[in-house]
């Protein structure tokens, strides 16, 4: 420490050089700026991302329980096909879930089972296992570990939309063919994607808490994507799905009579602006008739699970996986995060790829700018070689003259982070308006509503500071370790000649 105080007392003097001075001041505001570049660019990429996330699974939940093809092989599936107590119709999960028997079958009222049928499941009691009761028992377990874990059963099913516009003494229709998806109640985001009436109407779905509560009425209420009101479609309008069901000779065609109740967004929902919301009871009706196979590979029945925080969404995928094993039935399910999705994998794998590009080139610009301490050290070692020259002469160690400029080279690139960052801090909170400049200035949103919604992300990501907190010393200090190296190989006798 005394030889440290010594080196300070020669190396620093009072009064530097303007050009040492000058190079010090212009390599702090360069790392400075790069560091204000790389936090503002870090933090809105990784909010968009969130959103992009948030809008992917606004309707299908971050977590799906799906069944597989051993399961609609099953005999606890296909067996409703030959009882009368099930109406000769295989059920959906839901009518499963609902059903007060798992085996409906009766050798006394019902045709004889033929050979090639799949043989039961049964466990140890004898009993016929039913998949759907023992995964709901399992999720609701989890919610003792996972507290404000959701699920619900889902439907997805086809028909064709055909709406009646009455407009001042003018008929019009409108006609789609769409997906219907049944009303997921328990979504704790569904709210947030209904779009607020512009006015009062008897037939408007009403918000009670984080649930959407649909009209009674003779008509069955739908909520449509908030394309149709652009396209001038109002609450209150009726009209009519049809689909066809299979009869002994010929298919006929089938009328559910519906009434729009309501609009919400769909966000970046793969079948877009052609899903409906309907309740259960329209999708089960029609995917009793017709079975419906979704174009992007969503499975068309399942479970869909929210987690509190997607924090939770690995861990609770694992100790899904592990109690449907317990169970015995995890060959019947499969377990499929929003990562995995058919319509969203893609997608998030380019998330990934952007994320670990974009971090790269960040720290190949930070790089280069703590690059800047070099000439800045270079210069001052040159400038400092008769005071180096005195302290190696009166017995100071070659690594405290290097431990001098590595200090140097760390504090600037310490001082460079807490200037950046708070100046990415003012940026981030400003952002908006200097969006605003910007948009005025090109005569255009400069970022589209639609993919970024109406404001960009403000908030300061906690990963893009933690990796500018650690690159940037980091590099600073490798930075300084040349000029450190340089002034700790000086030769006394030749310095001191020199002078």
């Amino acid at each position: 420490m005394f030889e440290l105080n010594i080196a300070l007392k020669y190396l620093l003097p009072k009064r530097r050089s303007l050009s040492t001075a000058l190079i010090s001041v212009l390599s702090v505001a360069v790392i400075s700026l790069v560091v204000w570049l790389v936090l503002v660019f870090l933090s809105v990429t990784s909010g968009i991302e969130k959103n992009w996330l948030a809008k992917l699974t606004a309707l299908n939940a971050p977590l799906r329980l799906t069944p597989t093809e051993e399961y609609y092989r099953s005999y606890f599936y296909q067996i409703d096909g030959l009882s009368a107590a099930s109406n000769y119709t295989v059920k959906t999960i839901g009518e499963k879930a609902a059903s007060l028997l798992s085996d409906p079958y009766s050798t006394e009222h019902d045709m004889e089972i033929p050979p090639y049928w799949p043989q039961p499941d049964r466990d140890a009691t004898g009993q016929l296992k039913d998949p759907v009761r023992l995964a709901i028992r399992e999720i609701e377990t989890l919610k003792a570990k996972f507290p404000g874990l959701r699920f619900q059963d889902y439907e997805v099913s086809g028909a064709l939309l055909k709406l009646q516009l009455d407009r001042e003494g003018h008929t019009s229709y409108l006609s789609q063919m769409s997906y219907l998806l049944s009303l997921p109640e328990e979504n704790p985001r569904l709210v947030e994607l209904l779009v607020p009436s512009t006015k009062e109407s008897p037939f408007a779905a009403k918000v009670d808490g984080h649930k959407i509560i649909l009209p009674n009425g003779p008509e069955q209420p739908i909520l449509l994507p908030k394309s149709y009101q652009d396209n001038g479609v109002w609450i209150g309008d009726r009209g009519y799905l049809a689909y066809n069901a299979p009869s002994a000779a010929t298919a006929q065609e089938q009328r559910i009579q519906v009434r729009v109740a309501g609009f919400y967004d769909p966000g970046f929902l793969s079948l877009g602006n052609r899903c409906l919301i309907v309740p259960g009871a329209v999708t089960r009706t029609i995917y009793t008739a017709a079975q419906t196979y979704s174009p992007d590979g969503t499975p068309t029945n399942g479970f869909f699970l929210w987690p509190a925080s997607l924090e939770e969404l690995p861990a609770i995928k694992e100790e899904l996986a592990l109690h449907l094993q317990q169970a015995g039935i995890a060959s019947y399910w499969k377990i499929a995060s929003y990562e995995e999705y058919e319509f969203a994998k893609d997608l998030f794998q380019q998330f990934r790829s952007d994320k670990t590009l974009f971090t790269l080139i960040a720290g190949i610009i930070l790089l280069v700018a703590c690059c800047n301490i070099i000439s800045l050290l270079v210069l001052l070692v040159n400038d400092k070689k008769r005071e180096i020259a005195i302290l190696q002469s009166m017995g100071a160690p070659k690594k405290s003259i290097a431990a001098i400029f590595a200090t140097c080279g760390i504090t600037m690139g310490l001082l460079s982070c807490l200037v950046g960052s708070a100046l990415a801090l003012l940026t981030l909170r400003h952002l908006d308006s200097l969006v605003s400049l910007l948009s005025a200035a090109q005569g255009r949103a400069a970022f589209n509503p639609l993919y970024f919604g109406q404001h960009l992300p403000n908030q300061l990501s906690k990963d893009a500071l933690l990796f500018v907190l650690l690159a940037t010393p980091f590099l600073s200090l490798l930075a300084g370790l040349i000029p450190a190296l340089k002034a700790s190989r000086i030769r006394p006798s030749v310095a001191l000649r020199s002078e």
